[in-house]
Formats: structure tokens, C-alpha cells, sequence
């Protein structure tokens, strides 16, 4: 599906259960060198987490789902999709069992967060130093029609992309 600004919406399969995180060590094209360098390395981080208890935090922090974990390996492909050339996130399961992933510009002035704690589903936040302040949303990465917040999504990948 294309939408009317030439953006290419989600994949139908980026939940496919345990597919991408388990088996799956190459589901997508490889568009970029920087990219093939650094997603095997997240993918085996999500596969450590696969192994995580209850209480990792020393708190009660719930341990990651394994659909949540395939939802972070669907949704990382997806975003190599989109934007092939984009830098090594920062990854990390939060307490209440989802997955953070997260980036900074390279000239350090924009920090992008995914939260994704439902599979399918996930929260960003978008910010700047600058006078658009941040930006926020949720996003569908389990193959629905794109919506605006996908939208934004993805430009805001795009302009990390670039910076």
C-alpha cells in the first residue's frame, strides 16, 4: 500500500510468531552495509531477553514476552525498511516487560523512543532541542492500513536517517 505522500506502508508479516526473532537471521533485503552490520547484534539482544525472569530489575520487573520480542524484531526490520541507513539503536526491556529501543542524532540535538509493550504496537516520542519541542504518537506495525501517527513515524525515522 501506498499511501497519497509516497510513504510505503507496513508489512502484513512483522508479527509472525517467533519467525523473525528465532529462525530468522536474514527476512529482509540487505539495503545497506551500515544496516547488516549492526541488526545481528540487536536481534541477538532480543534473543537474550528471550531468557530474562521475572525481577531482572532487582524491583519485580516483568521479563519480555516472547510476542513482545518478536514484535521488536518485526518492527526493527520494518524500520530498516524505511530507512536503511539509520544508526544502531540503544535497546533495553522496561520493567513492565516491553522493549525500548532508542536513538540520537548524531549531531545529538533529536532522541527518538519506541516503546513497544503490546505486539503489533508501539509508542514514539520525538524530540528536539529545537522550537518544535517533541513529537508523539502510536503505531501500528502489524500490517493494518497506515494511519497519520504512521506517517509521522516514519518521517521522523527518515529525518534521523538524515541528520
Amino acid at each position: 500500500m501506498t499511501p497519497a505522500d509516497g510513504l510505503v506502508g507496513w508489512s502484513t508479516n512483522t508479527t509472525t510468531p517467533s519467525a523473525a526473532l528465532l529462525t530468522d537471521t536474514a527476512s529482509i533485503p540487505r539495503q545497506s552495509a551500515h544496516a547488516c552490520q549492526w541488526r545481528p547484534s540487536v536481534f541477538q539482544q532480543l534473543r537474550l531477553m528471550a531468557a530474562m525472569q521475572p525481577g531482572w530489575d532487582g524491583e519485580g520487573g516483568l521479563a519480555p514476552r516472547i510476542e513482545i520480542l518478536n514484535s521488536a524484531a518485526g518492527l526493527v526490520d520494518e524500520i530498516l525498511r524505511h530507512a536503511p541507513t539509520i544508526a544502531e539503536p540503544y535497546l533495553r526491556p522496561t520493567p513492565d516487560g516491553g522493549i525500548l529501543l532508542a536513538w540520537q542524532s548524531a549531531a545529538g540535538g533529536a532522541d527518538l523512543e519506541v516503546e513497544i509493550e503490546t505486539p503489533g504496537m508501539a509508542s514514539f516520542v520525538y524530540s528536539t532541542g529545537g522550537p518544535r519541542g517533541f513529537e508523539k504518537g502510536i503505531i501500528c506495525h502489524d500490517g493494518r492500513p497506515v494511519q497519520e501517527d504512521d506517517r509521522i513515524f516514519l518521517r521522523l525515522l527518515q529525518r534521523l536517517e538524515n541528520s
